[in-house]
């Protein structure tokens, strides 16, 4: 209680002018650091520190900085307790006797007013007990020391004032005459000449004395061979050799005077800076809390330089869970866009081509398309003879070129001729994703300049330029717009020629643009299809039906009719050709909607649903579309991410606690001898940092690079984990934040202790 180690219940101490009750703990550290130096029954020394630094630390404490006076006290006072040759090494090494003449040498090396001494000979053997306590007894000669002991005779010779203690109370207390002599026979002598029993046996060459402290009858032979003496008692007595640290006084025993410790002296205030006053100095500043943190983590232990790959471990499953939160949270147009960003779709249940004008002539929309744009198109890879028949499938929104500008382009150059076309980046990323090209070397997105696509019945188009507009479209020619769209796959049909007559004779096949057929045909009676709805069929039905017959087979809702015959060069061709309007009239009476292209998505979407035309943005329809596919697997990631981050971060916890719960003991050295809490947090907070770093760093950057590489060649992945830098910061600070007050948490708890209470683990 008076060197504030505990508290007390009432009363008031005070200690050279400064009242240590009832006041904050750092005002009682700063007046034990600077005036009282505490001597531990159990030494409490830093045991993975130097003797040198066990000492050194009290001096630091009290603000001296100079390590030339630092070096010059420390070893000042380890030689006046025998230990300066033993200043380098490691404390947890000692002996008992070793230990507690470190403890001492730290206690005086401040030069404190006070000395408390807590039964310093309780653990020792009565050699090093008589050491330690003359040695004590040379600081009180100018310093207070109060000491606590159970050995009356030690008291009675050494103190000049006594305090006879019984069930917490002073019962008597008296000034101490200490010029007695001491009677306290060393354990480890034994004095000859006061043995009861001595006696002699010689001849000319040789002289054995014994020495009993009883009579006995013993057959004892002695053998002296090639320098060594054997002894045989008959396994009657024990033999004790030279080794056990038995010292043989051919002496008779005498009490201890004054002349044991008179002779030595001390010096305290010698290395001193001048003027020297102790005062609290932190030895953990922010300054050079890692430096510190990291020679701590560096003198870890083997096995607990491997148990720091947990650390690594949990970082790297920390990484991968919040990527995978962030993944899933952050939807990129990438995710879910299907066509164009600049698009509307316009629901046209009655098909009506009339609609379709009235809003493409609306301000601020740049044109408008039949259906929903969607086509899946290939693209051949036939660049060597082993993928003479290989292709790929691109799934693209088809867009007009006219809504390009050149700055949208990021390889390439704006379409010349009708059948160029400009190809989205985000496109090529997805085929890229799916490693589509990389048989024929295709694997850069400037590589796609000058590929091709194929489209049923139509001319090859050429790819002339990479836009990056974020929207998975292909940028066509006006003209080849409808081409495109109603081109795609042949349409087939059961047809019956003539008018209702159950016996006319059928015919299957195909219904085409006759302006794009790949068929030579000459029209050999008749006309061409020129208007909507006119249809000229093979000559080889010319004797079955007359030009102008009505077909049954209906377009758009209007039957067909026949205005000619041709001839093919393809034998036995029975394809109905008709012109590109019936075709596109046709294709736009099958769809329930349209789109519509615009620069101003939301101010369209106002104006149709204020004319009472129902319509969605194609961004937040396919948005909310990916959302609700993916609300289910959203669930179940979300809980496996926290699952693994949970994990990791109780790893994490486990790991940090468990290193804390063994160094208390450390915590409470520290305290005892006057280090404030804040120190205690600082240090803490160092090594926290430093393992975190250390572990950190490369768990976070070995996820991140192994999640980049599966992110960019798995699409899944891409939209399941977000793995940009930004990610890898924000892990790493949820680890620190996490190791950080996981890590201070249980120290915050100790510290709310007593140092005496922490140096007796009560926690634990």
């Amino acid at each position: 209680m008076i060197g504030g180690l505990d508290e007390v219940n009432s009363g008031n101490i005070i200690v050279d002018g400064d009242q240590i009750t009832r006041k904050p703990a750092s005002h009682i550290d700063t007046v034990r650091n600077a005036k009282i130096g505490y001597i531990f029954q159990n030494f409490n020394l830093l045991d993975d520190k130097t003797v040198f630094e066990n000492v050194a630390i009290a001096l630091r404490m009290v603000g001296i900085r100079d390590d030339k006076a630092i070096e010059q006290r420390v070893q000042y006072c380890l030689e006046k307790v025998g230990m300066y040759q033993y200043r380098k090494k490691r404390a947890g090494a000692l002996s008992g006797g070793q230990r507690q003449r470190v403890a001492i040498a730290r206690a005086i090396v401040k030069n404190p007013k006070i000395i408390i001494a807590d039964e310093p000979t309780g653990n020792l053997d009565s050699a090093n007990t008589l050491e330690i306590m003359n040695i004590i007894k040379t600081i009180s000669k100018e310093r207070l020391v109060i000491l606590v002991t159970h050995e009356r005779n030690i008291a009675e010779f050494y103190s000049d004032h006594v305090a006879e203690m019984s069930d917490g109370k002073i019962i008597k207390a008296y000034d101490n005459d200490s010029s007695r002599y001491l009677d306290y026979q060393l354990e480890n002598k034994i004095y000859l000449q006061d043995m009861p029993v001595q006696k002699q046996f010689a001849n000319e060459e040789m002289s054995v004395r014994l020495y009993s402290d009883e009579e006995r009858q013993a057959d004892i032979k002695l053998v002296i061979k090639g320098g060594n003496l054997y002894i045989d008692t008959g396994g009657k007595l024990n033999v004790v050799d030279e080794t056990a640290n038995i010292e043989l006084v051919d002496d008779h025993y005498k009490a201890m005077d004054e002349t044991v410790f008179d002779s030595n002296s001390f010096e305290y205030d010698v290395y001193l800076p001048e003027d020297f006053r102790a005062k609290y100095t932190s030895i953990y500043k922010f300054s050079n809390m890692i430096g510190k943190g990291w020679e701590t983590v560096k003198g870890f232990k083997r096995i607990r330089k491997i148990l720091l790959l947990g650390f690594v471990f949990a970082a790297m499953f920390a990484f991968l869970a919040i990527s995978n939160v962030f993944g899933i949270f952050d939807v990129q147009p990438e995710d879910y866009l299907t066509t164009s960003a600049d698009y509307v779709t316009v629901s046209n249940p009655q098909r009506n081509d009339k609609l379709m004008k009235l809003v493409a002539s609306l301000d601020g929309v740049d044109y408008v398309i039949p259906g929903t744009t969607l086509k899946t198109l290939i693209m051949p890879l036939d660049d060597y003879l082993q993928t003479a028949y290989a292709s790929a499938d691109l799934n693209v929104s088809i867009a007009m070129t006219s809504s390009l500008k050149a700055e949208d382009l990021i390889y390439g150059t704006l379409p010349q001729g009708d059948h160029d076309i400009i190809l989205d980046k985000m496109v090529a990323d997805e085929f890229f994703r799916e490693n589509g090209g990389a048989d024929v070397g295709l694997t850069q997105v400037e590589q796609m300049v000058g590929r091709r696509i194929t489209i049923d019945n139509l001319k090859d188009y050429t790819i002339t330029g990479v836009s990056d507009r974020r929207s998975p479209v292909l940028y066509v020619d006006e003209s080849q717009m409808m081409y495109i769209l109603t081109n795609t796959r042949d349409r087939t049909a059961e047809l019956s020629f003539g008018d209702d007559e159950e016996n006319n004779p059928v015919i299957t096949g195909d219904i085409k643009d006759i302006a794009i057929t790949d068929s030579k045909i000459k029209v050999t009676s008749g006309s061409k299809p020129e208007k909507p709805y006119e249809v000229i069929v093979s000559e080889a039905h010319k004797d079955e039906f007359a030009i102008g017959k009505i077909l049954k087979t209906k377009m758009a809702g209007h039957k067909l009719k026949v205005v000619g015959f041709y001839s093919s060069d393809r034998y036995g061709e029975n394809t109905l050709y008709v012109n590109a309007r019936t075709i596109e009239l046709d294709y736009i009476s099958r769809q329930k909607n349209f789109t519509a292209c615009t620069d101003n998505v939301k101010m369209l979407s106002y104006m149709l649903e204020k004319e009472g035309i129902a319509c969605k943005i194609n961004t937040e329809r396919d948005k909310q579309a990916y959302i609700d596919r993916m609300k289910d697997s959203l669930t179940a990631s979300l809980l496996v991410a926290g699952i693994i981050l949970l994990i990791s971060l109780i790893e994490m916890f486990l790991m940090l606690r468990s290193s804390f719960l063994s160094r208390i003991k450390e915590v409470g050295t520290l305290r005892a001898i006057g280090l404030k809490k804040r120190d205690i947090y600082r240090m803490f907070i160092g090594e926290i940092l430093v393992i975190t770093f250390v572990t950190g760093i490369p768990g976070v950057a070995l996820m991140y690079y192994i999640m980049y590489n599966v992110v960019k060649i798995t699409a899944y992945f891409s939209g399941m984990y977000m793995v940009k830098p930004f990610i890898a910061l924000i892990a790493f600070a949820v680890i620190l934040l996490f190791n950080l007050l996981v890590g201070l948490l249980p120290v915050a708890r100790t510290l709310r202790k007593t140092p005496a209470e922490i140096l007796a683990r009560t926690d634990i």
